[in-house]
């Protein structure tokens, strides 16, 4: 059964050439050449790992991909008899890039130790040659098979240039959240390790939250919707992360786009806003008091969603008359998914629209505010609506409620059949010729 495994673990190698090669070690293997087995799956180990080196070189232009092959490279012109780049190999990878991690990085460095012995005529105290035993052979192939040969080449720390100048030529394309999280799984995320993941994390953080100059600004937001899609990889290590270098990420920007982008990113993340210092705590919740952005993604700093829900209410009825879209909608309702987040959202929604003060804006605001969300509204949100509506002439009065009116009807009757009482809602159900 354990020898059927390794032939279904080696179906998975990422390279042909490299399942190739390995046919000839399970070979060996199964047929007791363990000594040969062994002095092959290191050649088998290192040529793969030269596969995904310069898998990432021609993909991608990885500088340390790069910077490792031509030295070993130099070294083999030098003295070709010589063994000595193997190692070499081995080592820088380990140092330069995040192909390996430090337990498969020593369990390489031992299948080279039993190549050595395995190669050479190292005889033991009986005059007989070096011969492993079944078992740590097949100990070996399999860790060589789980730790290098079945992963496709993953990205080193200089994956963030290409990554950086890939979105930006593709910014028309990818031109919605969903796209772009699509794309860069496909083409980064699905290769990468959690340590390049959170090198990408720590300098995005800087070129979306703090930096301010013409390229950062034209690609703020989507590099924005890059940094959410690495922090929802790796949320559960984020805190760890900020905690190690807190100074760092309270660097952030006084004010502007950058400071609104990072409250944006926090409403969507919160535990990490207790873990920013004191100065980039005060400037997210200046951000949060004095900016439309903020008013509105702020909740995190309220004693309760309840009580954000009704700050937005009392803004929205203010003099200040904030302008809200069905996009910025959505964001506030994404703040949670919790039932009662919902119902305060229909409040919210509601309250935009009834507080119209023209038949310009009513006709606007409605159109902002209801159409995309009534499928949210229960029974008592419904009533609520509907009680605003009457409550405002600028709402029941304008001349195309009649026809807008006809979808709040049909979430109406979903949810009552017969049994909504028109005759307590007396403006809103003439405008509906329902007053006979």
């Amino acid at each position: 059964m354990q020898e059927f495994s390794l032939e279904k673990m080696s179906e998975n190698i990422h390279y042909g050439k490299t399942k190739a090669y390995f046919k000839e070690v399970l070979s060996s293997y199964h047929n007791e050449n363990y000594r040969s087995a062994v002095v092959m799956l290191w050649s088998v180990a290192v040529c793969d790992i030269v596969f995904k080196l310069q898998s990432l070189i021609d993909l991608y232009n990885d500088a340390s991909a790069k910077e490792i092959l031509d030295e070993v490279s130099d070294i083999q012109r030098n003295d070709p008899k010589s063994s000595a780049w193997e190692l070499k190999l081995i080592d820088d990878v380990n140092d330069k890039t995040h192909l390996l991690d430090t337990l498969e990085y020593e369990n390489l460095r031992y299948l080279q130790k039993q190549r050595h012995l395995s190669a050479h005529p190292v005889l033991n105290k009986e005059r007989e040659l070096h011969s492993p035993n079944k078992e740590t052979v097949r100990s070996l192939l399999r860790n060589t098979l789980d730790d290098l040969l079945t992963k496709p080449p993953f990205y080193t720390q200089h994956i963030l240039n290409e990554l950086l100048a890939d979105i930006s030529e593709s910014s028309e394309i990818l031109n919605n959240r969903k796209k772009v999280r699509k794309y860069v799984e496909s083409r980064y995320f699905s290769r990468t390790t959690q340590p390049v993941e959170l090198n990408i994390f720590r300098s995005l953080w800087k070129i979306v939250f703090k930096l301010e100059n013409d390229q950062c600004n034209k690609n703020r937001l989507i590099n924005l919707q890059v940094l959410e899609v690495v922090a929802a990889k790796n949320r559960a290590a984020l805190p760890n992360e900020i905690q190690g270098d807190i100074d760092f990420y309270s660097n952030i920007a006084n004010s502007g786009d950058p400071l609104q982008y990072l409250t944006f990113f926090l409403s969507q993340n919160h535990e990490l806003f207790p873990i920013l210092n004191e100065a980039a705590q005060l400037k997210v919740e200046h951000c949060i008091r004095d900016d439309d952005v903020g008013k509105t993604v702020g909740w995190f700093v309220k004693e309760s969603l309840e009580k954000h829900a009704e700050d937005i209410e009392e803004w929205i009825k203010s003099d200040e008359r904030p302008v809200f879209t069905p996009p910025q909608f959505e964001v506030l309702l994404r703040v949670s998914d919790s039932e009662e987040w919902q119902e305060k959202f229909c409040s919210v929604v509601s309250t935009y629209y009834g507080s119209s003060r023209s038949f310009d804006q009513a006709d606007s605001r409605f159109q902002a505010a209801i159409p995309k969300f009534i499928k949210l509204f229960n029974k008592d949100a419904v009533k609520d609506l509907a009680q605003k509506i009457e409550n405002n002439g600028q709402c029941h009065d304008r001349g195309r409620a009649r026809h807008d009116y006809t979808i709040i009807k049909e979430r109406i009757d979903e949810l009552f059949g017969e049994e909504f009482n028109y005759q307590d809602y007396y403006w809103f159900s003439r405008k509906l010729g329902l007053d006979d």
